[in-house]
């Protein structure tokens, strides 16, 4: 197959082009004008690339792919991001989709978020793919974008065009060369104190949502949304497993939610005046305070999609950021 993937030199994408190559697809990647990342995340894979933007619909190539994956995505939590974070994530989908239906591909597969499946307040509240979005998660820029680019996706579908959407979970393993992971993992299990939020997360290894992607690419249903999730830990969990991972006893601290909104809200607004995002932004807040608590059952039922154990997810992305430098 010929495909082309966006948003490829981010982690997933990094995971999703060296399973294709190892299929033995021809890939190519749109890549951002002076990519920080696309030399490092490209390393020993035989792949093209397309200088471009999705927010700029010309820049696309004219060519015919068979797969298109579309993983481009603005990730900030931050409101000085949020005209920035409309473009790519709303207005960039509906370039990618228009322009896949006019070259005529086969199969679109768009990447989401789970932020746009929604937040829960209890533990108990596992969420799947029918799931509608709870007051707190309506209000979060970032659920906000994903949702409409979902709906974009969902418009071309309902329009005929062949697109299916994965919504992962957290992902956790090698390829983070933005740090993403990085930072969610630094605080709960490195240094003197470790700080833990209030909620829930849902964690998934990188390598096992590109192959969950592959597979929605061979045999997704039309408009369908997958969830390719893996394992529901609250943050302290996270924590402890990190904990045993890497051989330490440092304490854990609980930050009551209710301080941390405040510290955020206060935080925020001289950050916008000044066009610099703080530590925390209420939006992380809110979603560190909630339960990311998801099911794969659909997409296990449908595409065979399977999960290694969070154990070794978390392992080898420790593995990852010490063999790298990230972490010493």
């Amino acid at each position: 197959m010929r495909c082309f993937v966006t948003g490829a030199s981010g982690q997933v994408g990094s995971a999703l082009i060296r399973r294709l190559g190892r299929d033995g697809h021809d890939v190519t990647a749109l890549v951002l004008p002076g990519d920080p990342w696309a030399d490092a995340a490209f390393d020993g894979v035989r792949v093209a690339r397309v200088t471009g933007d999705v927010t700029n619909a010309s820049t696309f190539p004219d060519a015919r792919f068979d797969w298109v994956f579309h993983l481009a995505a603005d990730q900030s939590f931050w409101r000085g991001d949020e005209a920035k974070q409309r473009a790519v994530n709303a207005d960039g989908v509906r370039h990618l989709v228009d322009w896949a239906g006019e070259t005529g591909a086969s199969r679109v597969v768009h990447v989401s978020s789970l932020a746009a499946v929604g937040l829960a307040d209890r533990p108990d509240d596992v969420m799947d793919e029918d799931a509608v979005a709870q007051p707190a998660s309506r209000r979060l820029m970032y659920a906000e974008h994903k949702r409409a680019g979902e709906q974009v996706a969902l418009d071309a579908a309902n329009g005929g065009l062949p697109v299916t959407i994965a919504n992962p979970g957290t992902v956790l393993g090698p390829w983070d060369h933005g740090r993403h992971a990085e930072q969610l993992l630094g605080p709960l299990m490195r240094g003197p104190v470790r700080f833990a939020p209030g909620g829930g997360v849902n964690i998934v290894d990188v390598r096992d949502v590109a192959d969950g992607l592959v597979r929605l690419a061979r045999r997704g249903v039309r408009g369908r949304r997958y969830l390719l999730t893996g394992h529901n830990l609250t943050y302290a969990e996270l924590s402890d497993l990190g904990a045993s991972v890497l051989g330490s006893r440092a304490p854990r601290v609980g930050l009551p939610s209710v301080v941390l909104r405040v510290l955020a809200a206060v935080l925020e607004r001289p950050g916008l005046w000044l066009g610099r995002k703080p530590p925390a932004t209420p939006d992380e807040v809110t979603v560190g305070s909630r339960f990311l608590y998801f099911s794969n059952a659909r997409a296990v039922a449908e595409l065979g999609f399977r999960v290694r154990p969070a154990r070794e997810a978390l392992a080898d992305a420790v593995q990852w950021y010490r063999e790298t430098g990230i972490w010493t």
